[in-house]
């Protein structure tokens, strides 16, 4: 087999002569079998190679197409998944601030709350403040070491938002209850709840009200009402002008037969009658317009509160103030007597707002009730 192959071989390939040419003169070169073998062979050789590489080049460029179209669809994924990571670490972020802005209402809420919450109903355990603020705090903790993981993130949430309801609505219901008895109380003195601003002041904290449910700022609303009611009660004369034991009431706020004619009138005082030069006291802090003799009244002193809240002192003996002075409760003003259109010692005492009258005995008596 391997001689008819050699045979084949050297009849195709035999002993070829080249004529060559140059300068006139002519040369044969002649060209044996094995040379041709060997060229013919490396042709094959490179052709195969060429034909191998442009395979190989082909096939690697498919490859690197594929794998930048993988890296590009992967770092799509990636990108989408880290906006989803985004918003949803944002979207926790505000769930936190939220959370931390009503931490913070509560705990203003509570320390803004009158002593008589403070010292009555709150104190009663129907809201547990210390409690609530301790599992804020560790809610709050273990929401920043959670916010990796989703469930538990909204588990811890859910949970201090529960939580921070229920103390919201035992606090809004405190604070509901004691403006309605302090409304009721002045309806009843006859007083007007007068909340006007007056004498404040101090840096603007804006309140993150973009942050808090409706609720939140119903409440605080409910809680700058409720200041300025306690604010309004505290600075209304809430006593009598006379020491408890050093009085009795010898006429009436309201109709009576006048004690010089004894015809009907109206009083629009009451009378306390004790012993001669017994001490006035002032039964609020407030400023004195009027020191000195007044018609009927005799020896005379009109002192404004706060509120549009006037009282007024006749039939004195000795006036220990002067006009313009301040004065603060129980401070001495003056000596009872019995000057002016009088028929004994004692004080006639009236209370005014804005010009009206009101019982001075019913008023002390409410506001002794709800102070």
């Amino acid at each position: 087999m391997l001689s008819v192959i050699k045979s084949l071989v050297f009849k195709l390939f035999q002993p070829k002569q080249l004529m060559l040419r140059q300068n006139g003169e002519v040369s044969l070169l002649t060209v044996p079998s094995w040379l041709q073998i060997a060229l013919v062979v490396s042709v094959m050789t490179i052709l195969a190679w060429l034909g191998f590489s442009t395979s190989q080049y082909f096939s690697q460029k498919t490859h690197l197409s594929q794998l930048t179209s993988e890296v590009s669809h992967k770092e799509e994924a990636w990108l989408d998944k880290h906006a989803a990571l985004q918003a949803k670490l944002a979207q926790q972020q505000t769930r936190i601030a939220q959370l931390d802005a009503q931490h913070a209402v509560l705990n203003e809420l509570m320390a803004s709350l009158p002593h008589t919450i403070t010292e009555g109903e709150a104190n009663s355990n129907e809201v547990d403040a210390s409690e609530i603020d301790s599992k804020t705090d560790e809610h709050l903790k273990d929401i920043e070491l959670h916010q990796e993981h989703s469930d538990a993130f909204h588990h811890h949430a859910t949970e201090l938002n529960d939580a921070q309801t229920q103390l919201l609505k035992q606090l809004h219901h405190l604070i509901a209850n004691r403006n309605e008895v302090l409304l009721a109380s002045m309806q009843e003195a006859g007083i007007e709840a007068n909340t006007s601003s007056q004498a404040q002041g101090g840096p603007y904290h804006q309140v993150q009200s973009d942050k808090l449910p409706a609720a939140y700022l119903q409440a605080i609303d409910s809680s700058v009402r409720l200041n300025q009611l306690e604010s309004l009660v505290q600075n209304l004369p809430a006593s009598m002008p006379v020491r408890e034991d050093k009085y009795y009431i010898s006429s009436a706020f309201g109709y009576r037969k006048d004690p010089i004619t004894g015809r009907r009138a109206y009083h629009k005082g009451v009378d306390l009658a004790g012993w001669h030069k017994t001490e006035i006291l002032a039964p609020a802090d407030g400023q004195v317009v009027r020191a000195g003799k007044y018609g009927g009244y005799g020896k005379f002193v009109e002192i404004q509160h706060a509120n549009g809240v006037t009282t007024r002192y006749g039939h004195l003996h000795t006036i220990k103030v002067k006009k313009g002075q301040q004065v603060r409760q129980s401070d001495v003003i003056a000596l009872m007597g019995s000057t002016g259109r009088s028929t004994s010692t004692h004080l006639h005492y009236e209370v005014l707002q804005d010009k009206k009258h009101i019982n001075p005995v019913k008023l002390a008596r409410v506001l002794e009730r709800v102070q």
